[in-house]
């Protein structure tokens, strides 16, 4: 019964994300493009109670135009095996003009984050739920005719629905080899924007490689469906993901001889 509700919420959060992109472009100005995105995550364990939660992306577009680079760095909780906290967390980004709707001005950003994790099991399926809260402070910048625009703050709230399954073990560890699965819903909010209803989705499917306890690889095909904050366009973005992942468990206690 477990495995039979599992598979009902995951196929119907799959559903809602595509459904709720397609059904997003009927009435707007929209563009195909393709993506070309990069990333390193590495979590670090400090205490068993606490580490640090760390990643940077190298994100292209149209044929590796820059498109938006970032690090993100956060003190993150264990409050149990399964469920962590990142109280307070730190991020800046290098935004760019790209594509074929690119934005009015360059404005790099600022970004404070907190978040809450959960793991789960069912079977051979290990699904992780992920809340994360943002406060975005959008930098000034000039424009191309010089004049400056000022800063300006935003709010965003996004849920990330994860799941890894094992293909030639039972479980993931080291040499295995497991599909990945995500979909992430976006909604923001702020003076800035006009449009108040879930603005960006991100789905992703591909393979990824445990090489050993620390070290795992993954790849594989991203959709990003992204309207613009007047509402009036929106971006259809497929391409690849392509992640490095290296954790360090500092806090581990040597074997005696």
């Amino acid at each position: 019964m477990k495995r039979l509700w599992f598979f009902v919420v995951f196929f119907y959060i799959i559903f809602i994300g595509i459904h709720h992109s397609f059904a997003q472009s009927i009435k707007r100005e929209k563009v195909n493009q393709s993506i070309e995105w990069f990333a390193v995550n590495s979590n670090i364990k400090l205490h068993t109670r606490f580490g640090v939660a760390f990643d940077g992306q190298l994100r292209f577009a149209k044929d590796f135009q820059s498109m938006q680079h970032y690090v993100r760095a956060g003190l993150e909780v264990y409050i149990t095996p399964n469920f962590s906290v990142v109280p307070f967390g730190y991020m800046y980004l290098w935004n760019f003009l790209y594509g074929e709707q690119p934005a009015s001005f360059i404005a790099d950003e600022q970004r404070f984050w907190q978040q809450v994790v959960y793991k789960q099991k069912f079977g051979r399926f290990n699904i992780q739920h992920r809340a994360r809260l943002e406060q975005r402070f959008i930098e000034k910048t000039r424009v191309p005719n010089g004049n400056l625009v000022n800063n300006f703050y935003l709010n965003r709230i996004r849920y990330r629905f994860f799941v890894n399954y094992p293909i030639n073990k039972v479980v993931i560890e080291e040499g295995s080899l497991f599909i990945n699965v995500w979909n992430e819903v976006f909604y923001g909010w702020g003076n800035y924007d006009t449009f108040h209803e879930p603005d960006q989705n991100r789905l992703s499917f591909g393979l990824g490689y445990q090489l050993n306890s620390k070290t795992q690889f993954l790849a594989g095909v991203l959709y990003q469906m992204m309207i613009k904050n007047n509402g009036a366009k929106q971006e259809n973005n497929v391409g690849i993901l392509a992640q490095f992942m290296y954790n360090l468990d500092l806090c581990k206690k040597e074997e005696t001889h």
